[in-house]
């Protein structure tokens, strides 16, 4: 199983060498502010950054953008410098170990065929390629979800205080990275506690293990945002703003309207204005149920389409056909399969659908996908593997 977290790497490290030694900015200018993020925290000056609650320009202490990304990249930085190159090596060491993480989450699902499949398809996948060459959130957490889901496998194989500890400091992690995993990594926690066997009380006890292990991990960051804005929170996340904008009266169904007004938000801490924007999100959303519905719709099939919709990735179009495409009916065959099997693939679409959902209600695109694509790529390998079996066990046909 080494050759393939081996391709991986040398595929990554390949495309990176073909990009700029800048940062590169497609459709979204997110990189800039992980970027300028990591920046403050190398010379001193803190969490700060832009924040959409504020003016464009703004360079203001916010929790807005999840703490973790901005803070690997200052660890990079504070290594190597203000190196691009040096972030996308070691997202291709990531994308590497997400490689080995998914043969050993498909392996023990499903068996070793599956998980091999599943392997060697996440070693040569365009997007994953593609992505860990960028400055975004989607390398790193795909990393670590596939580390938290590995974690709870072991957990609930061995049912250790160790297993316990390293569960809970993933979810934590991955909390930190994305904080729409904090409530699955806590029912994680529990599922996998109480399916580890044994008595009530041994059961309480991991699950408790991990929960303390998770505070423990995210306790710094919280701790600072109650110092911060006097408010004990994760983040601000883009909770607010998302509803705002995405079910805004002038907001269309493709989600393609670039500004929307702002409500009055003078004097406002960032929480207060994540939460006058949700709370006008949701007036919007309640006002409107059918066109709330409609547009829902819209976003799953802007998260499931075939090709990206922006001009600057149109060259990916025939990869994404070709790759995501031809992979797609195998996902869905592969999730009714494993809807069958029992209560060991539960966590995994328990995952997928809380995700899909999330991105249905807020905010979806082909590169929040790369959240399940993982998942989804071990179901296809479940599917490819089980309709293999079935045709090379088919009689042949009599001469």
């Amino acid at each position: 199983m080494c050759i393939l977290p081996l391709v991986a790497l040398l595929a990554r490290l390949a495309y990176a060498a073909t990009l700029s030694p800048e940062i590169v900015v497609t459709f979204e200018a997110d990189p800039l502010t992980y970027d300028q993020i990591a920046r403050n925290l190398v010379a001193g000056r803190g969490f700060s950054g832009a924040s959409f609650y504020y003016p464009p320009g703004s360079d203001v202490p916010t929790a807005f953008w999840d703490a973790l990304y901005p803070i690997f990249l200052a660890a990079v930085y504070t290594l190597a410098g203000h190196s691009v190159p040096a972030v996308r090596a070691v997202q291709a060491v990531l994308g590497a170990a997400a490689v080995a993480l998914t043969y050993v989450v498909g392996a023990r699902l499903a068996d070793r065929a599956v998980g091999v499949l599943a392997a060697a398809i996440s070693a040569v996948y365009p997007f994953f390629i593609y992505y860990s060459g960028h400055l975004l959130t989607e390398t790193l957490f795909m990393t670590l979800i596939l580390a938290v889901f590995a974690a709870a496998l072991c957990l609930q194989d061995r049912g250790t205080r160790r297993w316990a500890l390293a569960l809970g400091m993933l979810s934590g992690l991955a909390a930190l990275c994305r904080a729409e995993a904090l409530p699955f990594g806590l029912a994680l926690m529990v599922w996998t506690a109480w399916r580890s066997g044994g008595t009530t009380s041994r059961r309480l006890g991991l699950a408790a293990t991990a929960v303390v292990a998770l505070l423990v991990v995210t306790a710094p960051w919280v701790i600072r945002n109650q110092r911060t804005f006097h408010a004990p929170i994760l983040t601000t996340t883009k909770l607010g703003y998302n509803l705002y904008k995405y079910y805004h009266p002038q907001m269309t169904a493709d989600q393609t309207v670039r500004a929307v007004p702002f409500p009055d938000l003078d004097g406002l801490t960032e929480p207060q204005r994540e939460a006058v924007m949700r709370g006008q999100g949701l007036r919007f959303m309640a006002q409107d149920p059918g066109r709330t519905a409609w547009f829902m719709a819209n976003k799953l099939a802007l998260l499931f389409k075939l090709t990206p919709s922006n001009e600057v990735n149109r060259q990916y179009a025939l990869v994404s056909l070709v790759s995501y495409g031809a992979l797609l009916p195998f996902m869905a065959l592969g999730f009714i399969l494993a809807l069958r099997g029992g209560w060991s693939f539960a966590p995994l679409l328990a995952y997928v659908l809380f995700s899909i959902a999330n991105k249905a209600a807020v905010f979806a695109g082909i590169r929040l996908r790369m959240q399940v694509e993982p998942f989804l790529i071990i179901l296809a390998a479940l599917a490819l593997t089980r309709v293999a079996g079935r045709l090379l066990r088919a009689p042949a046909p009599a001469r």
